[in-house]
C-alpha cells in the first residue's frame, strides 16, 4: 500500500511508502488527514517535485471504475456504485407534501405550474444529475490525492435498436414499427386493432388511452412494448386499483442513461482524451492479462496498447447514499418515531468498530443495541451493544468508503484504519 501525501497548502505530491510515511509522523513532520485511503500532510515546506500521472474514468450508470498509474505502477484504483433509489426517494416526497397539503392547507391555491426548475431548459431528471455529479465527484477526489497531469475516459455507446431487437440489421433500421405513423400512440392503437385491450369493447366506451403496463416511476418506458389500449372506463378502473397487468422493465434504462451522461460529460468542459470500449478490452485481456471489473477496465484505458503496469493488490469500494434520512416516523397512523439525529452519539452509516466486527450503522434502538452491515448492506450483526466497547472510526457522509484486499483475483472485504499493523503506519 502506498500512502497519499499533500503539502501545506493541500497540492497534492507523490506517494510514499508506509515506512517513510510513519517516521515522518513519528518526527512531528506530518499528520493524518484521511483514513481511507490513508493520506498524510506534511508540516512544512517542501519542493513539490512531482511526475506525470494519468487517470483514466469507465463511466457506467450503475458501476463507475477509476484508475490513476505512474511509473509503470497502479496508484490508485477505485469501484463507485451509485444510487439507484433517487426516483423512489422523489416519489416520496411527493407523496409526504401531498397528504400534508390535504391536512394541513386544503384551502391553498393549487401551484403546480409555477415550479421554474421544471421547465427549465437543459434540465436533467435528479436519477441522471445524481449520476452525473458522482462522476465528478470521483474526479475531483483523484485530483485531491494526486498530481493528475492528464485524463482518459471511456465513453461507451450502444445499439439500442439492436438490444430491443437482436436480429436487426440492414434496412430494417429504417424500416422499423413505427414507419408510416404520426407518433407511438397512432402505432398502438392500430396495432391494437382500436379496441380496449382490457374489455374487448363491452363497456362500450369508444374513448380510447394509451396505457404504460409498468408506470414509468417503476422504470417504464415509452417503447409500444410497454403501452396497451385501454378504454377510460378500464383506464380509471386500473388506476383505482380493481385490476393489474404485468409487464416486463425495459431493457434500454441503462443504454439511455450512458448516452446521456456521455453527452452531459463531453458538455461540461472537462479536458479529457476519450476512448472505446473496444480498445480497454484488447489492453484488458491481450497485454494486461487482468479479469472483467470496473476498476481494471479503468487500469486500462489508462495505458498504452503496449504498456505493461504493476497492479495494486487493493481497490477502494464506495457507495452512493443519501445526505440524510428524514422519514421520521412509521406505523400505520405514525406512531412510531424514528430517531434520525444521533442516538449515542452514532448516525445511520457511521463507520463503527465493535466487538462483532467492523461495519456501519444500519439500524439504530433506543435500547443501544444497533445492527451494522457492510458497504453493500449485508449483515454482519444485527445486535451490538454500542454502549460498550464501541469506537466510531468515520462520520457518515454522502459516500461511504472501504478497502478490500484482492487476493489471488478474488475479493475479500477487508477494512484499513489508521494505527494498525494492516496499515502499516502508527499515529
Amino acid at each position: 500500500m502506498l500512502v497519499f501525501v499533500i503539502n501545506q497548502h493541500k497540492k497534492p505530491l507523490m506517494p510514499c511508502k508506509p515506512s517513510k510515511a510513519r517516521k515522518l509522523l513519528q518526527a512531528g513532520k506530518a499528520k493524518v488527514v484521511r483514513n481511507t485511503p490513508f493520506t498524510i500532510k506534511l508540516l512544512f515546506g517542501s519542493s513539490g517535485y512531482t511526475q506525470p500521472v494519468i487517470a483514466g474514468m469507465d463511466t457506467g450508470s450503475k458501476v463507475v471504475g477509476c484508475a490513476a498509474i505512474a511509473n509503470g505502477k497502479v496508484l490508485y484504483q477505485s469501484e463507485i456504485y451509485l444510487r439507484e433509489n433517487v426516483s423512489k426517494k422523489m416519489e416520496q416526497r411527493k407523496m409526504y407534501r401531498r397528504t400534508r397539503r390535504g391536512r394541513k392547507t386544503r384551502y391553498r391555491p393549487a401551484r403546480f405550474a409555477n415550479r421554474g426548475n421544471s421547465r427549465r431548459e437543459g434540465r436533467l431528471a435528479p436519477s441522471i444529475k445524481s449520476k452525473l455529479e458522482a462522476h465528478f465527484r470521483e474526479k475531483m477526489f483523484v485530483e485531491s490525492l494526486l498530481p493528475v497531469t492528464g485524463w482518459k475516459v471511456e465513453l461507451a455507446s450502444f445499439d439500442i435498436h439492436k438490444i430491443t431487437n437482436p436480429e436487426v440489421s440492414g434496412i430494417g433500421y429504417q424500416e422499423g414499427d413505427l414507419k408510416g405513423f404520426y407518433n407511438v400512440k397512432a402505432y398502438v392503437l392500430d396495432r391494437d386493432g382500436y379496441t380496449c385491450q382490457h374489455c374487448r369493447g363491452k363497456s362500450k366506451d369508444s374513448r380510447l388511452h394509451c396505457h404504460h403496463i409498468v408506470f414509468r416511476s417503476q422504470k417504464g418506458t415509452d417503447t409500444p412494448e410497454n403501452l396497451i389500449t385501454l378504454c377510460e372506463t378500464c383506464h380509471k378502473a386500473l388506476h383505482n386499483g380493481e385490476f393489474k397487468l404485468s409487464g416486463n422493465k425495459s431493457k434500454t434504462k441503462h443504454a439511455t442513461e450512458i448516452g446521456i451522461l456521455k453527452s452531459q460529460i463531453r458538455k461540461s468542459g472537462w479536458s479529457f482524451a476519450e476512448t472505446f470500449g473496444y480498445e480497454t478490452k484488447y489492453r484488458r485481456e491481450q497485454v494486461l492479462k487482468l479479469l472483467k471489473t470496473h476498476y481494471f477496465d479503468a487500469v486500462a484505458i489508462c495505458c498504452r496498447d503496449d504498456q505493461n503496469v504493476e497492479v495494486e493488490d487493493s481497490v477502494l469500494q464506495k457507495r452512493n447514499v443519501s445526505k440524510g434520512d428524514y422519514q421520521q416516523r412509521t406505523g400505520k397512523r405514525s406512531e412510531k418515531k424514528i430517531p434520525t439525529g444521533k442516538l449515542f452519539g452514532l448516525r445511520k452509516f457511521d463507520l463503527v468498530k465493535t466487538s462483532k466486527g467492523i461495519g456501519f450503522v444500519k439500524g439504530k434502538r433506543s435500547s443501544g443495541f444497533f445492527a451494522i452491515s457492510d458497504l453493500f448492506g449485508n449483515k454482519i450483526s444485527d445486535s451490538v451493544n454500542v454502549k460498550k466497547k464501541c469506537r466510531r472510526l468515520s462520520a457518515r457522509s454522502t459516500t461511504l468508503v472501504q478497502m478490500v484486499q484482492m487476493t489471488h483475483s478474488s475479493p475479500t472485504c477487508h477494512f484499513r484504519q489508521a494505527g494498525t499493523v494492516e496499515e502499516g503506519v502508527s499515529c
